[in-house]
């Protein structure tokens, strides 16, 4: 099993290692070569790991005191990337067995300006011997690079001695974006509805959905969906006897007639501030008064088929139809030609079959 703990140990190392030593590097070879080289640390190991082997290396050994020293590798690759960008690209590549005493003299000064720039992160001890070496290695390119080349920089590991910085406390809390609104949906509850009576959806109408409660909605904000408690508005409660009512005809239904579907009832993109969003996240019993101004809609498939206003009838919510969506604005698409009117004689007409990709069988007709 994998210690995740001693991997985040590592992580904050690494990340210590690249925060200091990465601009160092990058500032000196700005200073002495040419901007534009992009460094990126690769590998912080205490052995000589397997991106140095089979490379050739101009190495610069600079004495930190009686008993250690810091090594400094550029690969023969690495040198032949900065002079393709500082002298431009060239057929003769650089070869380090054929380095003339100048040419020498330039790597070794920029090796020893890159030590002398790193050193103020040293703590070294006049006399101590350190064992422990810690190599960094460093792949360095350009935009005109072929491909990237190593240098590595080695160091007695004790003499690195990071600093742990405590946190910072937070500038900001939750509740300073308090009235801050973000756009949700409301989501009241569903019911199961005859397509026959979806056709005859009138103004006036009420549509109560079984599954709902007044002291209750559900959430939706992109991939979030919580259900949470709120304070049921009084003033919207419809005294309305339900063990009445006229039932649907049956007698001249036919199969498709009576098939049911799903029907939700939600508000469209309600706006509610983080500090409310906040109360849903405690489980808090939310008072959203305001909210129940807004229109409902009621979708079946995803398709608004009828909007209005938001009635509490025996503890369940209901809708009061005021709108019915005409079929160019149940599908979305408007009639290529000849427009229709909506009228009485008409509506009934709106909410055809193909509304909810349903086919009559012409055989059964």
């Amino acid at each position: 099993m994998i210690n995740s703990i001693f991997f985040d140990e590592l992580y904050k190392q690494f990340s210590w290692y690249d925060s200091v030593f990465t601009p160092v590097v990058k500032n000196c070879s700005n200073e002495f070569f040419y901007e534009g080289f992009e460094y990126k640390l690769a590998s912080v190991s205490t052995n000589m790991n397997v991106l140095a082997q089979n490379e050739t290396f101009f190495v610069t050994k600079v004495k930190i005191n009686a008993k250690n020293d810091v090594y400094i590798r550029i690969s023969q690759n690495a040198i032949n990337v900065v002079l393709d960008k500082v002298l431009g690209k060239n057929n003769k590549r650089f070869d380090l067995t054929e380095v003339s005493e100048l040419e020498a003299r330039i790597i070794t000064a920029f090796n020893d300006f890159l030590y002398e720039s790193l050193a103020p992160n040293f703590t070294i001890e006049p006399n101590r011997r350190y064992n422990e070496i810690l190599h960094l290695t460093y792949f360095v390119k350009s935009e005109i690079s072929d491909s990237a080349a190593k240098f590595i920089i080695s160091v007695p590991k004790d003499i690195l001695t990071p600093c742990e910085k405590e946190a910072k406390t937070p500038k900001f809390t939750d509740m300073d974006f308090a009235h801050s609104p973000v756009e949700v949906n409301l989501l009241l509850g569903t019911t199961v509805f005859p397509l026959a009576e979806i056709k005859k959806l009138d103004i006036g109408d009420i549509v109560l959905f079984e599954n709902s409660n007044s002291s209750e909605m559900t959430l939706i904000c992109e991939n979030i969906i919580q259900k949470f408690r709120i304070k049921p508005n009084e003033k919207i409660i419809e005294p309305y006897d339900m063990s009445g009512g006229n039932e649907m005809d049956n007698a001249n239904t036919n199969l498709w007639d009576s098939i049911q579907v799903d029907m939700s009832a939600e508000f469209d993109k309600v706006k509610l501030t983080l500090g409310e969003l906040k109360s849903i996240e405690e489980g808090l019993i939310v008072d959203l008064c305001s909210v129940y101004d807004n229109k409902v809609s009621l979708k079946v498939g995803g398709k608004t088929v009828a909007a209005g206003e938001l009635v509490i009838i025996n503890d369940r919510f209901g809708v009061r139809i005021e709108n019915v969506s005409s079929k160019e604005e149940a599908s979305g698409e408007a009639l290529e030609e000849n427009t229709i009117e909506e009228t009485e004689e008409t509506r009934e007409e709106d909410f055809d079959y193909s509304d909810f990709e349903v086919e009559e069988n012409s055989e059964d007709a």
